[in-house]
C-alpha cells in the first residue's frame, strides 16, 4: 500500500463500497420476495383450510335443502308447524349467509346448459320442451370457493327425444 497512490486507494474503496451496496440491495430484494411468498403461502393454506372445513358441512346443507322441499302445503299446516317452518327457514338463510361470508357460492344449475367443469351428470332423461344438454334438476348442490370448485354439482341433464 505504500506504493499505491491515494487515488488508487480511494478507487479501490469505492469499488468495495459499490460491491457491498449491490450485495445489500440483493439481500433486501430477496427478503422482500421471501415476505411476499410467505404471505402468499399463508393465504393459500388459509383458503385450503377453509375449503376443507366447508366441504365437511356441505352435505348437511344439501340435506337441509332437500328436507325443506318436502314441507307440507301451507293449508295443511297448523300454527305451530308454520312457526316451526318459519324458524327452520331462518336457520337455512343463516347457513347460506355464513357460507357466503366464507366466500362460498352455490353453482347455479337448473335451467342452465350442462358445464362439465362445475357439474357431474348422474343421469340423462328426456323432458318435453327442454333442450338437450340443459340441466333439468339437481341431486346434490355444487359449490365454489372463489373461482375454485370445491364440490361439483350432481345433476340430471335433458336428453334428445328417444327414438320410437
Amino acid at each position: 500500500m505504500q506504493n499505491e497512490s491515494t487515488d488508487e486507494v480511494v478507487e479501490e474503496a469505492a469499488d468495495k463500497a459499490a460491491e457491498y451496496l449491490a450485495g445489500w440491495r440483493r439481500a433486501q430484494a430477496d427478503y422482500a420476495n421471501l415476505q411476499r411468498e410467505t404471505v402468499e403461502a399463508r393465504s393459500q393454506m388459509g383458503k385450503l383450510a377453509t375449503a376443507e372445513a366447508v366441504r365437511a358441512f356441505l352435505p348437511v346443507y344439501d340435506y337441509f335443502k332437500r328436507a325443506m322441499q318436502h314441507t307440507p302445503p301451507e293449508a295443511e299446516q297448523s300454527a305451530s308447524v308454520k312457526n316451526w317452518f318459519t324458524g327452520t327457514q331462518h336457520i337455512g338463510t343463516m347457513f347460506k349467509m355464513t357460507l357466503l361470508q366464507l366466500g362460498v357460492e352455490e353453482i347455479e344449475t337448473v335451467g342452465k346448459p350442462f358445464d362439465p367443469m362445475t357439474m357431474e351428470s348422474v343421469k340423462e332423461e328426456y323432458k318435453e320442451g327442454v333442450a338437450s344438454g340443459t340441466v333439468i334438476s339437481e341431486t346434490d348442490g355444487g359449490y365454489k370457493l372463489g373461482n375454485k370448485v370445491i364440490t361439483a354439482a350432481r345433476v340430471i341433464v335433458a336428453a334428445d327425444k328417444p327414438q320410437a
